[in-house]
C-alpha cells in the first residue's frame, strides 16, 4: 500500500468512535438497501396471490426497511463529513506550526514564497478534504456493491457469471486511466502552487504594481500560469470523464443482454417475472456503487498527490530544534561572545570566524556595508539560523544548549521592517507580554513616545491597525513596535534599523522612544545612519563577513578608515540634501 496513504489512514484511526458509527450505518445501509432490490420479487408475488393481507405485509416492510436506508445514509455521511473537517483542520494548524518552526533559511529560499506556502495550506487541504469524505463511500459502496451481486447470483448465478468474465477487463482500464491521473494532479496541484504566489504577489506589491505601471505584466503572468493550468485540468478531466461513458455503455450492453436472455427464459417458463424484476433492479442498483468506487478511486488519487505535497511540508527537517535535554539558561548572563564564528549560506559564506564579545550594559553598534554580514549575527543571536562553525555564548553557555523560549524571550527585536498583527493597537503591544495589564500598556506606551498619537486615534487604544499596519505611518508603527519591545521588558535589545526608514520629523519622535529603550538594557545596533551609533560603547565595521574595525566613535574617525569613509560620505549626502 502507498506510504502517503498508510499515513491518511493512520489519521483518520485516531477517530475510532466516529468511524465505529460510519461502519455499522454503512453496513446496515448496504444491507437493508440491498434487500430492496429483492423485495420486488415479494411484491410481486404477493400481487400474483391475490392475498391483500400479504401485500400490505410486504408494503410496510418496505416502508421500514426505507426509512433505515434514509435514516443510516444520514448518519453515515454527516458523521464522515465532520471527521473529514477535523481532519484537516489538525493539517491546517500542523502545517502552520511547521510554518513556524523552520527556519529562515527555508523561507528564504521556497521558490513559490508565502503564496507557494499559502497553496498547500489551502488548496492542497481542500483536495484532501474532499477525498477523506469518500471515505464512508469506501466503507458503503464495496459491501452494498457485493450484497447486490449476491442478489444476483442468488437470483441467476449462471447470468452473473457470464458477466463477470468482463471485470478484468475493467480493472486494467482504471489502473491505466489511474497511473495518468496522479501524474497530471500534481502538476496540476504545482501549477496551482504557482497561481496562488502570482494573486499573493500582486496584492502584496500593489502600490508597486501601480506605480511602474505594471498592471499588464502581472496580469499576463497570471493569465500565462492559468492557461497552464487548464490545459492540465483539461487532461485530469479528460481521464476522469471517461471512465462514466465507458462503464455506462458496458452497463448499457450488459442490460440489453440480460433483457434478451430473461425474454427466452420467461417464454420457456424457466423463471418468473418477479425473478426477472429483481435481477434487472439490482442490475441497475449495482451501477451506482461501481460509479461510486469509480469516483473515490479518482479521488484517492488526488488526495495521496496532496497529501504528498503536505507531508513533504511536514517532513521537511530544516528547523531549529530544541535540545533533548536544555540547560538552565543563565538569566543574569555578564556576556554575550560571539566566538569564531562562520556561517554558510548556500555556496556564498556570509561570515567569515567572527569574534567579539558584547558585555551586559554595553551598547554596541554593528556597521558596514549591505551584505557585510551585520543581520546574520542578529539572526544567529536569536537562532534564526545557525552558525556552521564557532558558538555563541552567553557567558559560558552555547546557546544551542538553551530553550529556544527561554533565549528569545532574553531578546526583544525592534526592526527597520516593523511587522503589526491584523488587529488592534492594544493587541499589537501586548503580543511583547501576553500577561500584561491595560495600565502597564499605557506606561510603557507613553515611555515609546507613543501614548499621545494613539489617544488621536478614532478608537484609541482598541484601533485597528490593518493589515501589517497599513492604517498607520511608518513612524507610528515604529513607535508601537518599541512600546511592544517595551512591555517584553527583555534585558538584551536589538535595534535592526529601526530609523532608516523614516522621515526626518518621524525620526526625531522615534529616536525618543529609542533613547528610553535602550536604558538599563544591553544594545546592539544595526544602522546605516552613522549619527545613531556615535555614542556606543563599541562599534564594530564588518567588510564581506570578516571585522576589519572596532573601537568608539572617536577612535574609528582617528583611523581614517571604512568607518572614516562612511562618515565623510554620509556627511556629503547630507550637506548636498540640505
Amino acid at each position: 500500500m502507498n506510504t502517503t496513504l498508510i499515513r491518511i489512514i493512520k489519521e483518520v484511526k485516531q477517530y475510532r468512535p466516529q468511524l465505529i458509527i460510519i461502519a455499522v450505518t454503512g453496513i446496515l445501509y448496504s444491507a437493508v438497501y440491498a434487500r430492496l432490490a429483492l423485495i420486488l420479487k415479494d411484491i410481486n408475488d404477493s400481487f400474483q396471490s391475490g392475498d391483500q393481507n400479504k401485500v400490505a405485509q410486504v408494503g410496510m416492510i418496505a416502508l421500514g426497511m426505507a426509512i433505515v436506508v434514509a435514516g443510516c445514509r444520514y448518519l453515515h455521511i454527516f458523521t464522515m463529513n465532520v471527521v473529514a473537517e477535523m481532519i484537516t483542520n489538525q493539517y491546517r494548524l500542523q502545517l502552520q506550526k511547521k510554518f513556524m518552526d523552520l527556519n529562515l533559511k527555508f523561507h528564504g529560499q521556497y521558490v513559490s514564497g508565502s503564496g507557494g506556502l499559502l497553496s498547500r495550506i489551502i488548496n492542497d487541504i481542500k483536495v484532501i478534504q474532499d477525498g477523506l469524505r469518500m471515505i464512508a463511500d469506501l466503507f458503503r459502496e464495496p459491501l452494498l456493491a457485493l450484497l447486490l451481486l449476491g442478489n444476483l447470483f442468488y437470483l441467476n448465478w449462471r447470468l452473473t457469471m457470464a458477466i463477470l468474465i468482463l471485470l478484468p477487463a475493467v480493472l486494467i482500464f482504471l489502473k491505466q486511466i489511474s497511473r495518468s491521473l496522479r501524474k497530471y494532479v500534481l502538476f496540476g496541484q504545482e501549477n496551482l502552487e504557482r497561481i496562488t504566489s502570482v494573486i499573493k504577489e500582486s496584492i502584496d506589491g500593489v502600490r508597486i504594481i501601480q506605480s511602474f505601471n505594471l498592471e499588464q505584466i502581472m496580469q499576463s503572468k497570471l493569465r500565462a500560469q492559468t492557461d497552464e493550468y487548464l490545459q492540465i485540468r483539461k487532461k485530469v478531466h479528460s481521464r476522469i470523464e471517461i471512465m462514466g461513458p465507458v462503464t455506462e455503455l458496458l452497463a448499457t450492453a450488459i442490460i440489453l443482454a440480460i433483457f434478451f436472455y430473461f425474454s427466452v427464459e420467461v417464454a420457456k417458463g424457466n423463471t418468473t417475472t418477479g425473478a426477472v424484476l429483481a435481477y434487472i433492479t439490482s442490475m441497475l442498483m449495482i451501477n451506482q456503487p461501481i460509479k461510486k468506487l469509480q469516483e473515490s478511486y479518482v479521488r484517492i488519487q488526488e488526495t495521496i498527490v496532496a497529501a504528498e505535497r503536505v507531508y513533504e511540508i511536514l517532513d521537511n527537517n530544516e528547523v531549529v530544534l530544541d535540545p533533548e535535554q536544555p540547560k538552565p539558561f543563565p538569566k543574569d548572563w555578564k556576556s554575550i561572545h560571539f566566538k569564531n564564528v562562520s556561517f554558510q549560506y548556500g555556496q556564498e559564506k556570509i561570515l567569515d570566524n567572527i569574534d567579539f564579545s558584547i558585555h551586559r550594559g554595553q551598547s554596541i553598534a554593528l556597521v558596514g556595508e549591505s551584505g557585510s554580514g551585520k543581520s546574520t549575527i542578529v539572526n544567529l543571536l536569536e537562532r534564526f539560523y545557525e552558525p556552521n562553525q564557532g558558538q555563541v555564548l552567553f557567558d559560558s553557555t552555547n546557546i544551542l544548549d538553551c530553550s529556544l523560549k527561554e533565549l528569545r524571550s532574553q531578546i526583544a527585536l525592534v526592526s527597520q521592517d516593523v511587522f503589526l498583527f491584523s488587529d488592534s493597537v492594544i493587541s499589537n503591544i501586548r503580543s511583547g507580554n501576553p500577561s500584561a495589564s491595560d495600565d502597564v500598556i499605557y506606561e510603557k506606551s507613553k515611555r515609546a513616545n507613543a501614548h499621545t498619537f494613539i489617544g488621536r486615534l478614532t478608537e484609541g487604544y482598541n484601533s485597528r491597525v490593518g493589515d501589517r499596519g497599513s492604517l498607520l505611518s511608518g513612524g507610528e508603527k515604529q513607535r508601537i513596535s518599541m512600546a511592544r519591545a517595551f512591555v517584553k521588558d527583555a534585558p538584551l535589545l536589538i535595534l535592526d534599523e529601526a530609523t532608516s526608514a523614516l522621515d526626518s520629523s518621524s525620526e526625531r519622535e522615534v529616536q525618543a522612544g529609542i533613547e528610553a529603550l535602550m536604558e538599563n538594557r544591553t544594545s546592539l545596533i544595526i544602522a546605516h545612519r552613522l549619527s545613531t551609533v556615535q555614542n556606543c560603547d563599541c562599534i564594530y565595521v564588518l567588510r564581506k563577513g570578516k571585522i576589519v574595525e572596532s573601537g568608539t566613535h572617536q577612535e574609528l574617525l582617528a583611523k581614517k578608515g571604512d568607518y572614516y569613509r562612511f562618515y565623510q560620505i554620509q556627511n556629503q549626502s547630507e550637506a548636498m540634501s540640505l
